[in-house]
């Protein structure tokens, strides 16, 4: 007995002598590698061994990655970001059957039922973001499309009443205005140096449970062609988003904002991995048009342009169909102005490749009015470059009066705008639809008198087709002594609405 507990003492004697002299080897191993380092990566790695002791952040070679998660960035960005809540009414026809019943002798006088309007009240629930102290919100439009309501509710419980200052269904983005002081905001980043792979998280409130915060990395930028909205640039993630999280943060992780989360990739309707969310410098810069102008403002060159086909790049000389054909020059127009002509090859917009007109188009559009951009362009196949500034596109327009009350022109105080494959789609017209739609009808004016509503899309004017914003000028212009009859689209049937001349 006694033998035996002295081998498992010598025993346990000699493992702890071995494990102190392995330990002591390790150590002047590890200090002649570090010995052969450069002195700045000699400091580097000490100060790295170092913080793994601290509890704080563990060091890896891309930076500090805090023990704690994100705890600190998502206890700063939290309060800024909001639950948005929308009322609206909504107008639905009851089916009623008519007593007569199923006797067929009162087939002659049309249908067995007739239908009697109902309104009811729809509540839906979003996210949104505080971008100023002094209480603008950014959020998206398809949040707050059509409500009569607006709310915001901050995670600590108060409710605001907000105003709509703008919306951008081009872009799906919508500015509110809550009034209050030393607000909680998100500071804004640059999504422009946005890189695939590096952490994001999502802030919002997905359905309806409360705010909600997830992580993950950007797997992709510049998706465009997704068919959600006409100007599409977005930064796509694998964080999750779900229904509600629309109009939340997309933050980097120091919590700067750099997307208004909007939209998801899902056969199921909810997260599958792929979110996306509009770049916080397209949001940044609708919001600015609508704080500065009142208004969206959407760039041109004063050209049009066409993707190029296989035949068309043989027939110029090239060697693939990158780079958008213009097809007309507008007299008078900056791109005239800067020399472009028919035919030029538009390869480069500010040291951006154009691969296609729809690339060519959202750039210009999306660029601030009165910049000038440099481009390049392919020329009986010599390369050109001009310096050609950004104008205005007009995309809206107001009736206006000179104030006199015998010499208003017709359907004063009305605002339309051009209508655009969104508004297409969402009114469910036909894809060749034309004309203008009803924005904004101001108050005490003739056209608000009229019987218009905001929403109407006026197909014709005194039986001629309204192609667009330019029509709809030069028909007013023609028929500004004559009572004007409108032909319109709305809520998906024909309507017509008259108005007496002034």
């Amino acid at each position: 007995m006694y033998g035996r507990s002295t081998g498992i003492t010598l025993a346990a004697i000699l493992f702890f002598v071995g494990l102190g002299v392995g330990l002591h080897l390790r150590g002047k191993s590890a200090n002649q590698e570090l010995s052969d380092l450069d002195p700045r990566q000699s400091a580097s790695f000490a100060a790295d061994t170092e913080s793994i002791s601290d509890t704080s952040s563990v060091t890896f070679s891309g930076g500090v990655f805090p023990a704690d998660g994100f705890a600190d960035v998502a206890e700063r960005v939290a309060p800024a970001v909001v639950n948005v809540s929308s009322e609206r009414v909504v107008v639905t026809r009851d089916r009623v059957y008519s007593p007569f019943g199923n006797d067929p002798f009162f087939d002659f006088f049309g249908p067995r039922y007739y239908s009697i309007p109902r309104q009811r009240r729809e509540t839906s629930l979003g996210s949104g973001v505080i971008v100023s102290e002094d209480g603008v919100v950014l959020t998206n439009n398809h949040v707050i499309e059509g409500a009569d309501q607006i709310q915001v509710i901050l995670s600590d419980g108060r409710r605001f009443d907000a105003r709509l200052l703008g919306t951008d269904p081009a872009t799906d983005v919508a500015v509110l205005k809550v009034e209050g002081q030393g607000l909680p905001a998100v500071p804004v980043g640059n999504s422009d140096r946005v890189r695939i792979g590096q952490l994001v998280l999502a802030f919002g409130n997905p359905f309806g449970i409360g705010q909600t915060v997830t992580m993950g990395i950007v797997s992709a930028t510049g998706r465009s062609e997704i068919g959600l909205v006409d100007y599409e640039n977005f930064i796509q993630t694998d964080a999750a988003i779900n229904p509600g999280n629309s109009g939340g943060a997309l933050v980097d992780a120091y919590g700067r904002l750099i997307g208004i989360n909007t939209a998801i990739f899902s056969r199921s309707g909810g997260y599958q991995g792929i979110g996306f969310a509009v770049p916080i410098t397209i949001a940044q810069g609708v919001m600015n048009s609508i704080l500065t102008t009142g208004k969206i403002q959407r760039g041109t060159l004063g050209v049009s342009f066409q993707d190029l086909d296989e035949a068309m790049a043989e027939a110029f000389g090239l060697t693939d169909r990158k780079g958008a054909l213009v097809n007309e020059v507008t007299d008078g127009g900056t791109g005239e102005r800067a020399g472009l002509r028919h035919g030029d090859i538009i390869v480069e917009f500010d040291g951006k490749a154009i691969n296609d007109a729809l690339d060519l188009r959202r750039l210009i559009a999306l660029t601030p009015v009165g910049n000038t951009i440099e481009l390049a362009y392919l020329r009986g196949g010599q390369r050109h470059a001009a310096r050609v500034e950004v104008s205005e596109q007009e995309t809206e327009f107001t009736v206006t009066s000179s104030g006199s009350e015998t010499n208003k022109p017709p359907l004063e105080g009305i605002v339309v705008e051009e209508l655009d494959r969104r508004t297409i789609e969402r009114l469910r017209l036909s894809p060749q639809a034309t004309g203008v739609i009803v924005k904004d009808l101001l108050t005490g004016s003739s056209a608000a008198a009229s019987g218009l509503r905001v929403g109407d899309v006026i197909l014709e004017l005194n039986r001629e087709p309204v192609g667009g914003m330019d029509d709809f000028r030069r028909l007013l212009q023609k028929h500004s002594d004559s009572p004007i009859v409108l032909l319109l689209s709305r809520g998906g049937a024909l309507y017509y609405l008259s108005s007496p001349a002034r």
